[in-house]
């Protein structure tokens, strides 16, 4: 069934049907919600009360065949004022995460080259959790969840030209510290 049959259902009174949007997209957000805060807990909530603030906003959704990215956004704005309240880093639970950011670092091709990359990849996860909240949620959603410039300005509401400004600074920003760190001399192109 289509969400906007869906969604047609609850907002004719039938809120149980609700459940059923819950159940199609629960892992798929709260996935896309765990890779920003970096805490399991954290992101359960979030995900719970993006759920609940969509329910009762349901009526305000003008595409009813955009009831994802809507919800996504809703869940990331709560994500984005956690941080603003916490200010704090939050531990990472899941390490065994390989992604698109860490497999552009090149390969080697004998056991030793292979060691120092997963040491590099080790070096380049802990930076990007040590990045600022702003910077290290656009890398996640670029990196991570593969989202495009234009659906990063979108869900956080910011100019694309901030999501290229910030994303240009994180990667600096880990380039300058794998470079202090003697991990990479200054021509090696991580990104």
């Amino acid at each position: 069934m289509k969400d906007s049959a869906i969604i047609e259902k609850v907002l004719s009174g039938d809120a149980q049907q609700f459940e059923m949007l819950i159940l199609k997209y629960q892992s798929r957000l709260f996935a896309t919600i765990l890779n920003v805060v970096k805490h399991r807990e954290l992101a359960e909530d979030i995900t719970q009360e993006a759920y609940m603030k969509g329910f009762d906003k349901l009526e305000t959704l003008k595409n009813r065949e955009q009831f994802y990215p809507w919800l996504k956004r809703i869940a990331l704005n709560l994500a984005l004022n956690h941080f603003e309240r916490a200010k704090r880093v939050m531990d990472v639970e899941n390490e065994d995460d390989e992604t698109s950011f860490f497999e552009r670092i090149p390969d080697g091709e004998s056991p030793e080259e292979l060691v120092v990359k997963e040491e590099l990849k080790r070096y380049v996860r802990h930076f990007v959790e040590a990045l600022p909240d702003k910077l290290r949620v656009v890398v996640v959603l670029r990196e991570m969840e593969d989202m495009s410039y234009d659906e990063i300005a979108d869900l956080m509401n910011i100019p694309i030209g901030t999501v290229r400004s910030r994303l240009f600074n994180a990667r600096q920003i880990i380039k300058d510290r794998l470079i202090n760190q003697g991990l990479v001399d200054g021509l090696y192109k991580i990104s």
